[in-house]
């Protein structure tokens, strides 16, 4: 029988550019994957999709309580720059922690069909791409007449740090999945950085609120190039400055490419350990 597609028939391990292969081969599952998690979200719901405006619509609430009316801080434009924050925010942080166990979690599908397993963290990655780009589509466009936001060519921009934000998101869920496969202690240290890290990034603050000694390292912890860039482009309607798409365009390829080398240097043993 022939190797599949990722297998590198010499060295019978996958290789970096047949785990790519091996992907586009497979797109047909992946997206029926990320549609049945949407199914599957939605199913037997009364409200539907109307419960993935909700969750952001309870946390905008939350905090423009609590940092509007009993901290007595924040603009006009307070919600709008927390809703941004909170887009990019959620993307990231749905997207690792649900990647991060997709491997435990799906070890009968594993076990039962033949394909490339790096389809599983990638597809819970697009799974909230998806949910991002339809919660923007509604609440995004509502702020900005709210707040009187023109729309510019700027905007235009946002597709382009949206796909930096995905490759690194996509090579951040690849290393995660793999090596909680092997260490399960890995997941639960996910949930307490993905906790860390909120407060490490500007979304309920800027950097203008932070003394200058910490403000250079709060300014390119891993989602933070990602966050001022939406801020600009959607709030601002500015080009994000060059060190911003210089650090977001760093996070991406370095995040890829350990991402897709972990993982295919741990695909041989996965089979053992889930």
């Amino acid at each position: 029988m022939a190797a599949p597609a990722f297998i590198d028939r010499t060295t019978e391990r996958p290789t970096l550019l047949g785990t790519w292969r091996a992907v586009f081969t497979y797109r047909a599952l992946l997206r029926n994957l990320v549609a049945r998690d949407l199914k599957l979200k939605y199913r037997g719901s009364a409200l539907g999709f109307l419960w993935s405006l909700i969750n952001p619509l309870v946390m905008l609430a939350v905090y423009t309580v609590a940092f509007t009316v009993f901290l007595g801080r924040g603009g006009p434009q307070f919600v709008f720059l927390l809703l941004v924050g909170l887009l990019g925010w959620t993307f990231f942080a749905a997207s690792i922690a649900g990647a991060s166990g997709s491997l435990v979690d799906n070890t009968s599908l594993t076990k039962s069909l033949h394909f490339p397993r790096a389809i599983l963290p990638l597809a819970s990655v697009l799974f909230n791409l998806s949910q991002l780009v339809l919660t923007a589509l509604v609440f995004v466009p509502v702020l900005m007449v709210y707040h009187q936001v023109t729309p510019t060519w700027v905007m235009g921009l946002f597709p382009v740090l949206l796909a930096l934000q995905l490759v690194f998101v996509a090579g951040v869920a690849l290393t995660l999945a793999a090596l909680t496969a092997m260490f399960r202690d890995i997941r639960h240290l996910v949930e307490v950085g993905i906790g860390v890290l909120f407060w490490m990034t500007p979304i309920i603050y800027t950097l203008g609120d932070l003394p200058e000694r910490v403000r250079w390292a709060i300014a390119y912890t891993p989602v933070s190039p990602f966050i001022r860039g939406y801020q600009a482009i959607v709030i601002h309607q500015t080009v994000p400055a060059l060190e911003i798409w210089l650090a977001s365009a760093g996070f991406a390829v370095v995040a890829v490419a350990v991402g897709v080398r972990v993982f295919s240097r741990l695909e041989p043993r996965l089979g053992e350990m889930l």
